[in-house]
C-alpha cells in the first residue's frame, strides 16, 4: 500500500505542473492574439481610411526630427523650422486637393484614348497598370508613396542603386 501511495504522489505533482503549464501557454497564445489583432486593426484602418492619415502638423514634426538628426539642428533652429514646414506642407496639401479633379479627368481621358488602341488582353493589362498608377497618385502615406514628405524615405544619404529591370539595366538591348 505504501508503494502505491508513493507512486501516486509524483503523478499528482505532474498533473498540477501540467495544468500550470497549459494555463501559462494559453495566456501566451491569448496575448499574442491580442497583439496581432491590434496591429492588424491599426494597419487596416491606416490604409483603408486615408482621411485618418496624419496631416501636415504631424509631418512637420517628423521632418524636423529627421532634419535635427541629419543636420544636427539646435533647439532654436528646430523651433523655427517647424512652423515653416507646417505652413508649406499645408499649402502643398491645398494645391494637391485642388489639383485632384484635374488629375482624375486627365487619367480618365488617358484611359479612354489608350483603351481605344488596345486589344482585349492588352486592355485588361492596361487597366491593372492604371489601377496601380492611381494608387500611387492617391493622397496619404503608404508603402507606395516613396516621394511623400512624411513617408520617412526622403532621407539624405547615398543615391539608390539603379534597378536592373529598367532602362538602366546593363548589357545589350
Amino acid at each position: 500500500m505504501n508503494q502505491m501511495q508513493a507512486n501516486e504522489k509524483p503523478m499528482v505533482e505532474l498533473r498540477k505542473l501540467h495544468c500550470w503549464r497549459m494555463a501559462f501557454f494559453g495566456m501566451v497564445i491569448l496575448l499574442a492574439g491580442i497583439i496581432i489583432g491590434a496591429a492588424a486593426t491599426l494597419a487596416f484602418v491606416r490604409y483603408s481610411r486615408p482621411d485618418l492619415t496624419p496631416g501636415p502638423e504631424f509631418a512637420a514634426e517628423r521632418i524636423v526630427r529627421q532634419l535635427q538628426h541629419h543636420l544636427r539642428l539646435s533647439p532654436e533652429q528646430m523651433a523655427k523650422l517647424e512652423p515653416i514646414l507646417q505652413k508649406r506642407l499645408q499649402k502643398l496639401d491645398e494645391i494637391r486637393a485642388n489639383a485632384r479633379p484635374q488629375i482624375a479627368e486627365q487619367l480618365r481621358l488617358m484611359n479612354e484614348e489608350i483603351s481605344a488602341v488596345l486589344d482585349e488582353h492588352q486592355k485588361q493589362l492596361w487597366h491593372e497598370h492604371l489601377q496601380r498608377l492611381q494608387k500611387m497618385l492617391r493622397p496619404g502615406p503608404g508603402p507606395h508613396r516613396r516621394g511623400s514628405p512624411w513617408s520617412g524615405q526622403n532621407r539624405p544619404g547615398p543615391p539608390r542603386r539603379p534597378r536592373l529591370d529598367g532602362p538602366n539595366r546593363p548589357g545589350p538591348r
